[in-house]
């Protein structure tokens, strides 16, 4: 439990980012929300500067087989890693 709040959570889905990413607030929330509820069960929740636009891809593909993603919820935690990168 402790080392839960040692970890940096993933940033926060604003308006600014939906207008940004020209993808709804609410899916890029969505996809921070399965993020959080998928990859947060078995380790370290990721940010989305955790890896380049390139590596995230192949990356959820290996992870998805993994926590049981569908092809939707694996399309909005893509969407919401790529479009929150702010490198």
């Amino acid at each position: 439990m402790l080392l839960a709040a040692c970890t940096t959570p993933p940033p926060v889905v604003s308006p600014a980012d939906a207008d940004r990413t020209h993808v709804a607030i609410a899916e890029l929330q969505r996809g921070r929300d399965l993020l959080i509820s998928k990859c947060g069960g078995c380790h370290d929740v990721p940010v989305p500067d955790a890896q380049t636009h390139a590596e995230w891809p192949p990356r959820l593909d290996d992870m998805a087989q993994r926590s049981g993603l569908v092809g939707p919820e694996r399309h909005l935690i893509e969407q919401y890693l790529l479009g929150m990168d702010r490198r």
